[in-house]
């Protein structure tokens, strides 16, 4: 212990910047336990609140038919559900249920609130079981859960019904389940908001299988659609699968939790180098001590792991802080994608293969660079040890010799170029440490413009100022009389198809559509009643489909074939095909579940619940949505950066301490102590190189992480360089490293002319 603190008070600077590097570069690598407590808590949610392994839309379908499909082999249980939309008033009551209501009686804004109105089997629920947070289950007719935000225990709402009187319903509870989490939702009894709503019945199956891998699901809902063919009843949907306990989002997070983790990786990697800078200055500095102990006979092994514990020592005092902020990283970033986008709060969890990996590849690290070090400190030659002199003056090699020949201005900037040639491994380490942080901020730059970019290019094609999507299932709306009503709306189809093995956004247009641009790239664009199909061409490209190829379009009806008449020059993944055609082929001819029209609220009245968004709307939604990502990586960006920094100022004293007789024996002889002029010259051309090859690298990683979303999401997204950042990077990094030379220049200075040329500890 008394050994350890002596070193800390010999450089407690170097040393405390070495650890909090490190710490910061371990807590960055932990962002690769994201997948695992993310995984695990929404596992553990989905096997406590048993989410199902099938999820079936429907049109109306009976008890009795629900029954037959609960009868299929594998199924083990099935509940029934009824989803709708529906638009409620909020009245608060004088005389609450359950928990206490402090607010006085009134009614809660003047236009009715858009909920979801939900169906569940309370008396005999088995599947997506309803949580609380307040009140109490429903127990009577009319009595209702709601989810936060909707309204409070003791409320009354006014729910609008089809072709009936509005509604009653009583609140008496708060809560939620699992699927509805990120849902406003009003929760009921199915067979009660049935009868009351005076929908035609429920439209949603959930069931689980024995065996829930993903080719047995696949059989159990091909089977039970033929359940439902045979009885009337048609799927409005795809079924969802969650096979093996995953959930919807698993991919997603592994995916992005991956590319975050690199740049943790990243930041390992530098703060592997600062270890060795750190641990090598530590090392050098007591080169004359060794060689006294030497002299005296010590042997060269003791010594040597003698002066490895000090990288140890480092990197255990490293891993002590870095291990719980990793922990402590991975599991905010973890809590905020899962409560943005599924809406649950996980528990605090560990992932011990990343925490023992990091532990252990610090540990192997550290002695790996601790051990170079000692073997070069305990070789020096003992007379040179013991005058403490540079024992490899410049000139020794040829190409020093060379430069030493060349014109190159003034003494310092001589100096300044000499000391870069005579110290390469310090002056690439620079480079390296300015290269990886300017990389790290073009990449974040770089994704933030690039995603940017492909939601405006998404957006493009369209030309609509609001869209009217139908909350109820299946295709609600008659196209004919929508357009009918107002002259400033046009009526379609969107829904989701699966082609090549890949779900894919499924538009049914008009031919003549007014709010779409095709911008047909090769071929034409799609004729009335021909059953022709536009491809997105990115999509086309990567999967060989050809114009005059015929494609089998998996619809959640059935399987329907269309001709490649062309290719549109858009960012998405999507098939546009005439509406007639993809209503016919939905069982609902003639019909539609989207209106796009030119002003801000759609003037036409539409059966059903709708939600309505305008594309300003849905442009912040994508900003939203781009800026919380911008967020996560820009923080570990930030990490790397920092670690660089750190590993720079260490460098740039190593670099001070390795000269100090050079620079000691020209101010006795006058020089003036301008130090950092001199590290200034020397940092110019090392920075330069850095932020050259740095913008290489931001470039790359800009174009490999791009790719990597390319390549897995099948939409062409396209890399942008963020020229117009550029300048403040560069800006940004020289100012940095002006900094970071004078506060090393002024720790340099601090030792008496006299001390240095003696060579004294």
């Amino acid at each position: 212990m008394r050994r350890s603190w002596r070193e800390l008070r010999r450089a407690p600077g170097r040393i405390v910047a070495s650890v909090f590097a490190i710490a910061l570069a371990v807590g960055a690598v932990g962002v690769l336990a994201i997948p695992t407590i993310s995984e695990g808590s929404l596992h553990e949610a989905v096997a406590r609140d048993g989410l199902a392994d099938i999820t079936l839309f429907t049109t109306p379908v009976s008890p009795a038919t629900a029954a037959r499909v609960a009868a299929l082999p594998g199924v083990v249980a099935l509940d029934r559900e009824l989803d709708v939309g529906g638009a409620v008033i909020v009245e608060r009551s004088g005389d609450p249920v359950g928990a206490p209501n402090t607010a006085p009686p009134e009614a809660v804004g003047a236009a009715p609130v858009g909920v979801r109105l939900v169906g569940l089997e309370r008396r005999d629920q088995q599947l997506d079981l309803l949580r609380l947070t307040a009140g109490r289950l429903p127990g009577a007719a009319g009595e209702v859960v709601v989810s936060e935000g909707v309204a409070r225990v003791g409320d009354r709402l006014q729910v609008a019904g089809e072709d009936t009187e509005p509604v009653v319903l009583d609140v008496v509870g708060v809560g939620s389940t699992l699927w509805w989490s990120d849902t406003d939702a009003v929760f009921g009894e199915v067979d009660d908001l049935v009868a009351r709503l005076a929908p035609a019945g429920a439209n949603r199956l959930v069931l689980t299988t024995a065996t829930d891998d993903i080719a047995t699901l696949r059989t159990t809902a091909e089977r039970a659609r033929e359940v439902l063919r045979d009885a009337g009843t048609t799927m409005t949907d795809f079924p969802v699968y969650l096979p093996d306990g995953t959930t919807p989002i698993d991919e997603d997070i592994r995916q992005v939790s991956t590319l975050i983790g690199l740049l943790g990786v990243v930041a390992g990697v530098v703060a592997l180098v600062l270890l060795g800078s750190t641990t090598s200055t530590l090392i050098t500095e007591r080169t004359r001590e060794v060689a006294v102990m030497r002299a005296l006979g010590a042997p060269n092994r003791r010594l040597r792991r003698r002066l490895r514990r000090i990288s140890l020592g480092i990197t255990v005092a490293a891993l002590v802080l870095g291990l719980p902020l990793g922990v402590l990283i991975s599991n905010l970033i973890a809590r905020m994608v899962l409560e943005k986008f599924v809406g649950i709060t996980p528990d605090l969890a560990v992932s011990l293969p990343v925490v023992v990996g990091s532990a252990v590849a610090a540990l192997v690290g550290a002695r790996l660079v601790a051990v170079r070090a000692a073997r070069r400190v305990t070789a020096v030659p003992l007379a040179e040890a013991l005058r403490d002199r540079d024992g490899a003056p410049f000139g020794r090699r040829v190409s020093e010799r060379l430069a030493a020949r060349v014109p190159i201005g003034g003494l310092r900037t001589r100096l300044a170029t000499r000391a870069s040639l005579h110290r390469r491994s310090r002056a690439l380490s620079m480079v390296a440490q300015v290269a990886v942080a300017v990389g790290a901020l073009v990449i974040i730059t770089g994704l933030a413009r690039s995603v940017n970019d492909y939601n405006a290019a998404a957006r493009e094609p369209w030309s609509w100022s609001s869209r009217a999507l139908a909350l109820d299932p299946g295709l609600p709306f008659t196209a004919t009389d929508v357009e009918a009503s107002s002259a400033d709306v046009e009526a379609g189809v969107y829904v989701f198809g699966e082609l090549a093995d890949r779900e894919i956004d499924v538009y049914g247009l008009r031919t003549d559509a007014r709010f779409f641009d095709p911008r047909v790239r090769d071929g034409r664009w799609i004729a009335t009643g021909q059953r022709e199909a536009v491809l997105s061409d990115a999509f086309a490209q990567r999967h060989g489909i050809a114009i005059g190829d015929p494609i089998d379009l998996e619809l959640a009806t059935g399987t329907a074939r269309y001709l490649v008449v062309g290719t549109a020059d858009d960012a998405s993944r999507a098939v546009y095909v005439d509406r007639t055609d993809l209503a016919a082929d939905l069982a609902g001819p003639g019909r539609a579940n989207v209106v796009w029209a030119a002003t801000a609220v759609p003037e036409v009245s539409l059966p059903g619940s709708v939600e309505v968004a305008t594309a300003d709307q849905i442009a912040d939604a994508d900003a939203e949505g781009r800026a919380a990502i911008v967020v996560i990586f820009g923080t570990i960006a930030t990490i790397v950066a920092g670690v660089a920094a750190l590993a720079a100022i260490s460098t740039l004293t190593v670099n001070l301490y390795e000269r100090r007789h050079e620079l000691a024996t020209l101010q006795a002889l006058g020089a003036r102590r301008r130090r950092r002029g001199l590290l200034a010259r020397e940092l110019l051309p090392l920075g330069a190189a850095g932020v050259g090859l740095g913008l290489l690298l931001g470039w790359f990683g800009t174009q490999g992480i791009i790719a990597s979303f390319e390549a897995s999401n099948e939409v062409d997204i396209g890399a942008s360089f963020a020229a117009d950042a550029v300048a403040p990077i560069v800006v940004g990094t020289a100012v940095a490293l002006l900094l970071l030379a004078a506060l090393a220049v002024r720790r340099a200075g601090r030792r008496p002319i006299a001390v240095v040329l003696r060579g004294a500890a």
